[in-house]
């Protein structure tokens, strides 16, 4: 059983994986709130985010379906979402697992792993599953606080519905 529980490996590790709990959970709770303008902040300056498919991530394909490096590409995503894309109102709902951890002394990085859903739900009130799979974080520590420096999204499924509008 020891084998499968990721280790604490420094004395102030608790703090430090219930602080990278807190930005993991922070991050679902903004983006279903439609806080999308914080979420450039929730990443290092030259992080990444990235989404692709478990298929591709199986084979050790780089391509994926998005990929912004640094808070600059995220920034336009977010502008872009005000003023060139169209869509059907809909707001999102998390519901993320609770996640497992362990600290890279060498980098001083918690690496985290979270599976997820994402619950779609349209304005006439109809809902429907837009996404499950997992998040795997690199997440560093920027002036105070916790951040990620890089977040793959591995989405289980590779039938992506066009609507990805709101970042996972």
């Amino acid at each position: 059983m020891s084998s499968v529980i990721e280790k604490r490996v420094t004395p102030s590790s608790d703090d430090q994986y219930r602080e990278a709990a807190e930005l993991i959970a922070a991050y679902g709770h903004a983006m279903d709130d439609g806080k999308i303008d914080l979420w450039p902040q929730f990443f290092t300056p030259s992080g990444v985010y990235h989404i692709t498919t478990k298929e591709n991530q199986d084979a050790g394909l780089p391509i994926g379906i998005m990929r912004c490096v640094g808070r600059g590409m995220m920034i336009d995503r977010v502008k872009a979402f005000h003023t060139a894309n169209i869509f059907e109102p809909h707001s999102y709902n998390h519901v993320v697992g609770h996640p497992t951890m362990s600290y890279d002394k060498a980098t001083g990085c918690v690496m985290a792993r979270s599976n997820f859903q994402v619950v779609r739900i349209m304005e006439s009130g109809r809902m429907d599953l837009f996404a499950a799979g997992k998040y795997l974080d690199v997440i560093q520590r920027e002036g105070g606080s916790l951040k990620f420096r890089e977040r793959v999204v591995v989405l289980d499924s590779r039938n992506v519905d066009i609507l990805l509008v709101v970042p996972l």
